[in-house]
């Protein structure tokens, strides 16, 4: 049974916020990883788990694709500031500013 390279891009969805993972296959069965759009959110990553069978022995491999994002949660004394539905008061990091 011959091993067949993924010649396509593989879009995954992310879990929090717009966009997805976009999966790129590269030289040497190497792949890179990046997102499609701009995260405005706070950071995020994602556990991506890739499974393969070959000649019945099954295999698996994850990584965590991590996206810097332009906010970050408000903090005061007590900690982060909390809406009323729980989530946090986001504001623009220094650097996007």
């Amino acid at each position: 049974m011959a091993i067949q390279k993924v010649s396509e891009e593989i879009k995954l969805p992310w879990k929090e916020g717009e966009g997805n993972i976009v999966i790129t296959p590269g030289p040497n069965w190497g792949a890179s990883a990046s997102s499609d759009v701009a995260n405005e959110g706070l950071d995020r990553e994602q556990t991506v788990v890739f499974r393969t069978t070959n000649s019945g022995v099954q295999a698996s491999v994850s990584t965590t694709i991590s996206q810097i994002g332009k906010r970050q949660a408000f903090a005061v004394a007590e900690g982060r500031f909390l809406l009323s539905d729980g989530s946090t008061f986001n504001v623009i990091k220094k650097e996007f500013a």
